[in-house]
């Protein structure tokens, strides 16, 4: 996975531009919503890659702490420009090194899909962690579409599913990608915030996010 990331750095952000106009229009709903969740909030975002969504949210957050394990996509987010204080760690998103309740705000898009079923609990803990009472998280990935995103694997007896995507170099790569319905997500996250369902989710046809408060 990390080498997937170090070899699209430069071309990462090209998913965001494509022409199809019904991605573009969640997309902006997913940026506005993501803005609001976050308004005033000094945000931990866990794979914030190559800054494309700290930069939206830095419109509106009083600061981020962007983190990601790949030093290639840090890099590129460094030669952005920010709305506010922007501080940029790499980190293990399984063991973050930041004190208990150190933010008020959580953000992690695009990163779900990617982390093995089995060790979803373990981020989830660990995430919530570092986030105080009250704190306001906001979390968004795809949504199943066959054809997008390069074939589809599934292999017996593995309950998470694959992606094989080419790069512009050439190179192919077989990817950790698991979908989720709005009943998964409120089932997952409603086992660490009480009160969490299927309401807080908004499932497009190319995207979810869900929003939510911790106790």
């Amino acid at each position: 996975m990390e080498e997937y990331y170090r070899r699209r750095a430069e071309e990462f952000e090209a998913i965001y531009h494509r022409a199809d106009p019904a991605r573009r229009a969640e997309i902006k709903r997913l940026s506005q919503a993501a803005q609001e969740a976050l308004r005033g909030r000094r945000v931990l975002e866990v794979a914030c890659g190559t800054g494309y969504w700290t930069r939206l949210v830095s419109q509106t957050a009083r600061g981020i702490t962007a983190t990601d394990s790949v030093e290639e996509v840090l890099n590129v987010a460094r030669r952005k420009t920010y709305h506010c204080p922007v501080a940029f760690r790499l980190e293990n998103a399984y063991r973050l090194s930041f004190e208990a309740e150190e933010f008020d705000g959580g953000l992690a898009n695009f990163w779900f899909s990617h982390i093995p079923r089995h060790r979803v609990d373990r981020f989830i803990a660990g995430f919530h962690r570092t986030l105080r009472p009250q704190a306001s998280v906001f979390l968004a990935d795809n949504v199943l579409v066959p054809d997008v995103g390069g074939e589809l694997i599934s292999r017996a007896g593995d309950d998470d599913t694959y992606r094989r995507r080419t790069l512009r170099d050439g190179s192919e790569h077989v990817i950790i990608k698991n979908y989720y319905s709005a009943e998964d997500l409120s089932a997952i996250l409603g086992q660490h915030v009480p009160g969490l369902n299927a309401a807080n989710v908004f499932v497009g046809q190319h995207f979810w996010y869900i929003t939510y408060r911790l106790p």
